[in-house]
């Protein structure tokens, strides 16, 4: 069984996610909504059959139309995801989920309150490389985590309608949280402004997860280097995935402190002391598959089994939530932001 789409916003992401749409296994594109003429006109040749509309509620009037894959800017999704809510249509939304984490809360009871399925389109949690170094936290691979951090850098692209943690580190926070399965409790961050007074094109952040393991990200659209990272750090093992990477996006390396609890003699001081261990670094083999396809074919499944997709609702609320607190603190010089349960 397919499930009818229609794609809203055929702009830089939404060109992605119609693509996708139209081949993944679980889906029917039926058609796009755009305001723009130009942008409907390169969508019908882009795809050849399908309708388009100038607006959502046009789309709404299609029976054919049985979910929404919502793709336009944060500003947006509020009004026309309860749109589409509230005409009884499912709806991965792109991410963020929404602006603030009120209006998140209101979206995911809307969606639960009439049996919908309402997804946010946090990619990195559909790709093979991530899904495997979950594996290897669940499996104790890397022993007890203690800490993590990455790193999302880039030249560009640059933009106006919201700032480089709004626009990069939904994607690390999401990747954070599915790996812990546990809340951010508290934050602190800073951000700065180069290009345009009041848009940070930069932030670093510091996260607290209930359990006390403690993570940093670092975001930017001004760095030299397209740099994609996220390192988990383990008592036993450490991991690194390089999302940049085509052949080695994940690297398992086998190093650490060990201490000599022998309680034999020793000659000097020096020697009853942590040593660091270095060990061999293994590349996992892992079967790729584009990330964006496997989103789109688990939204599918999805509105046809009526389960639970792992980035639901509640997940995007999270994920909201850490980032207002990080901007709460950016915006107070760096002081320490509970996040909000």
């Amino acid at each position: 069984m397919t499930i009818g789409i229609a794609v809203v916003g055929y702009g830089y992401w939404g060109v992605n996610l119609t693509r996708n749409v139209a081949v993944a296994p679980t889906t029917e594109l039926i058609g796009v909504v755009d305001p723009g003429s130009d942008r409907r006109e390169l969508a019908e040749m882009n795809h050849a059959g399908i309708s388009t509309w100038e607006s959502i509620h046009d789309a709404l009037d299609d029976e054919r139309v049985q979910a929404i894959v919502l793709a336009t800017p944060a500003s947006t999704h509020v009004d026309l995801a309860l749109a589409a809510l509230e005409r009884g249509r499912d709806i991965l939304v792109e991410k963020p989920l929404a602006e603030t984490s009120a209006d998140a809360a209101k979206l995911r009871d809307v969606a639960a309150d009439n049996g919908l399925v309402l997804m946010v389109g946090h990619t990195f949690l559909y790709s093979p490389p991530v899904l495997r170094l979950k594996e290897l936290v669940d499996q104790g691979d890397l022993g007890a985590v203690q800490y993590l951090y990455s790193q999302r850098l880039s030249l560009g692209r640059i933009r106006r309608d919201c700032n480089a943690l709004w626009n990069f580190a939904p994607h690390d926070v999401s990747i954070m949280l599915h790996l812990l399965e546990e809340p951010v409790v508290e934050v602190t961050a800073k951000g700065f402004s180069f290009i345009e007074q009041g848009i940070d094109d930069v932030c670093f952040a510091s996260l607290t997860f209930a359990s006390g393991i403690g993570a940093n990200l670092h975001v930017s659209w001004i760095d030299p280097r397209k740099t994609r990272l996220t390192t988990v750090v383990g008592d036993e093992k450490m991991a690194i995935y390089n999302d940049v990477s085509v052949d080695q996006p994940l690297w398992l390396v086998d190093s650490g402190v060990a201490k000599d609890r022998d309680l034999g003699e020793y000659e000097s001081m020096s020697d009853f002391q942590w040593r660091t261990r270095s060990g061999d670094i293994v590349i996992p083999r892992i079967e790729m598959s584009e990330p964006l396809k496997n989103e789109i074919t688990a939204f599918g499944e999805a509105c046809s089994t009526r389960n639970a997709p792992r980035t639901d609702g509640d997940h995007g609320l999270e994920v909201v939530r850490v980032l207002e607190a990080i901007d709460r603190s950016a915006q107070a010089n760096g002081r320490p932001m509970e996040v909000p349960r």
